[in-house]
């Protein structure tokens, strides 16, 4: 008589998670900074500026480093339109250039709404769904990450924006906005980003389970904790919450 062998059921690694949350940017909508580089050449070519792109998002960055600084202490948020908006107006300066700041704030924003995901993404929210809920926490503006939601026909049960929250990752606010609309505890909840500080170290500081999504095989900074796991493809969660092979 034929033996019949029954399948186990796999058993995550990561035990006790009810939530799946997303980074936005760079995890699951594929916008690097090369991305940003090339848009920023786009942005100067249509205003008829001959700079360099890479020198600009270099000031670009350090504007963006100033302004922080400037707001630490100071209960002041602004949406990401007015920072780069302030942002370009002083890369511009010290370029040495005649930029309109107003307009290439708004043809990032433009970019980025026009964002694809990483190819993966479709399949790994499908195999979650099923079993986790799934949430998107990104520091972004609602008008851009919303028209890059639904040009790409992606849907999170719950949906946090910096701009909801009136925080930037990784100030734990944020992230208790997200555990507030979820209605769990931090430990229920899995985070998955890219970026070691903003989302690593901010999930950590909240209590949450974190997932690095390290694409490039690049060396933790020493002042971020380590993740309950780290993986190189979205697809290597899926072995992590019990589901398929990754």
């Amino acid at each position: 008589m034929p033996v019949t062998r029954l399948r186990r059921r796999r058993q995550p690694l990561l035990e006790g998670v009810e939530a799946v949350a997303f980074d936005g940017y760079g995890t699951i909508f594929d916008y690097s900074e090369a991305d940003f580089i090339a848009t920023f050449a786009e942005l100067l070519a249509a205003q008829g500026i001959e700079a360099d792109a890479a020198e600009l998002w270099r000031y670009f960055l350090q504007a963006a480093r100033r302004l922080r600084s400037e707001n630490h202490h100071r209960p002041v948020y602004l949406r990401f339109l007015e920072a780069w908006t302030r942002q370009f107006e002083d890369s511009f300066r010290r370029l040495g250039v005649q930029g309109d700041a107003r307009a290439a704030a708004l043809f990032v924003r433009q970019r980025l709404s026009e964002a694809r995901v990483h190819p993966e993404v479709p399949q790994v929210l499908s195999a979650l769904a099923p079993r986790y809920r799934l949430a998107l926490l990104s520091n972004a503006d609602n008008d851009f990450l919303t028209a890059a939601l639904e040009r790409n026909g992606l849907h999170f049960d719950i949906v946090v924006t910096s701009e909801l929250a009136g925080a930037l990752k990784p100030d734990p606010r944020i992230f208790q906005v997200l555990l507030d609309r979820l209605g769990l505890p931090p430990q229920a909840v899995l985070y998955v980003g890219d970026n070691p500080l903003p989302d690593v170290l901010g999930a950590r500081r909240a209590g949450l389970r974190v997932a690095w999504l390290d694409r490039e095989g690049r060396r933790r900074p020493r002042s971020v904790p380590a993740p309950d796991l780290k993986v190189r493809s979205l697809l290597e969660l899926l072995p992590a919450l019990g589901l398929g092979n990754g």
